[in-house]
């Protein structure tokens, strides 16, 4: 005998299967990851690597909202007012005074077995004393590079091997440094007069008549000051130059080696305290630290945009050309030869800031 389904009992029916497929079929959650950046590591193709993975791998579906910084202060604000998931700071502002970023708990600590490319990092950058406390790493490096010497080939036919070679009267005028850049330049000139890396910061030790001497030259004599960064129309019909490293200068412009060393930086992927109850954003957020770790991001969006490596291995993937430029026959070379910015107290900072604008002063 047939028999039919009443209408409550087809609906009855209808909710058991959607129940049934819902306990089946893994939710998906739709989240925004916040990145604070330079304006140098989060390109288009990683934000589409990272969208995927979290779809893929996490059942997430995933938005990528990127700002970007005029300095360093801006991430410490965005990590107070809780606005931002991942910051990309330079190696000397985690343990800064002023912020303290790992004490004051404002960045978490990394699980490396979500970071396995974390193993290609160079030796030398591993485990770094500004990002790791208590055997936990807090960051990784993304890139590194100098605030260095540039010179022009076509007026220089030898490189110059000092410093000192700013002060030579006959590139009186025809320099260019940054403006904005008071700390690098300061740590420039105590190198040029031969103070120790450990000393170029201590502004009890600079703060004297020869020193300031020197450095309001420094000032006096530049033809030009650029901002943010070195730019081609900053160099045109110099000789000489500081320099983050040339991404867009012409080709008649190379990097020297000082005998006295160079003065560096290292900015690196790290974490908010905003995913500590959020553990698969966070998981997806240390997939995107993998990303930049990669040989490929390494190869195409920081040896390719002029900054320096930071990941062993890929010397088979680059031109002769940058293998020289970034010194990867040599792996000891940015440990012995690039001395990394240190972290000011207060004291160091505020006098160095003075001295500069004393120097600034003259030049008017």
């Amino acid at each position: 005998m047939k028999k039919s389904f009443s209408k409550s009992q087809f609906a009855i029916l209808v909710f058991l299967c959607v129940s049934l497929m819902g306990s089946i079929i893994p939710a998906v959650s739709a989240e925004t990851l916040r990145i604070l950046d330079w304006g140098s590591y989060v390109p288009e193709k990683a934000q589409k690597q990272i969208i995927q993975i979290a779809k893929d791998k996490y059942g997430v579906v995933l938005s990528v909202d990127v700002k970007y910084v005029q300095g360093n202060d801006d991430f410490f604000t965005a990590l107070k007012a809780k606005t931002v998931d991942i910051i990309t700071p330079s190696h000397n502002v985690p343990r800064d005074q002023r912020y303290r970023l790992i004490k004051h708990r404002l960045v978490l600590p990394l699980n490396l077995d979500n970071i396995p490319n974390y193993k290609n990092i160079d030796p030398g950058l591993q485990k770094a004393d500004y990002c790791t406390e208590k055997d936990e790493i807090y960051g990784v490096p993304v890139a590194r590079g100098p605030y260095g010497l540039a010179y022009n080939t076509e007026i220089i036919k030898e490189a110059p091997t000092s410093w000192n070679i700013f002060w030579d009267p006959q590139y009186k005028g025809k320099y260019s440094i940054g403006k904005h850049q008071y700390q690098q330049n300061i740590f420039i000139v105590a190198l040029a007069m031969g103070y120790s890396k450990n000393e170029i910061s201590n502004y009890k030790k600079l703060n004297n008549p020869e020193f300031q001497k020197k450095l309001a030259e420094f000032a006096i004599n530049a033809h030009g000051m650029w901002e943010g960064g070195d730019e081609p129309e900053d160099l045109k019909g110099l000789a000489l130059a500081t320099s983050w490293g040339l991404k867009d200068a012409s080709v008649e412009w190379t990097m020297a080696e000082p005998k006295e060393g160079i003065t560096a930086w290292v900015d690196n992927v790290m974490i908010s305290h905003t995913l500590e109850d959020k553990p698969k954003l966070k998981q997806i957020a240390e997939e995107f630290a993998n990303i930049v770790l990669s040989s490929e991001f390494q190869v195409e969006h920081i040896a390719g945009d002029g900054l320096w490596p930071v990941v062993t291995g890929i010397k088979d993937k680059l031109s002769p050309e940058e293998v020289k430029r970034y010194h990867l026959g040599d792996p000891n070379y940015f440990k012995n030869n690039m001395i990394l910015w240190p972290t000011l107290n207060k004291i160091d900072r505020k006098g160095l800031k003075r001295l500069w604008d004393k120097a600034m002063k003259t030049r008017k």
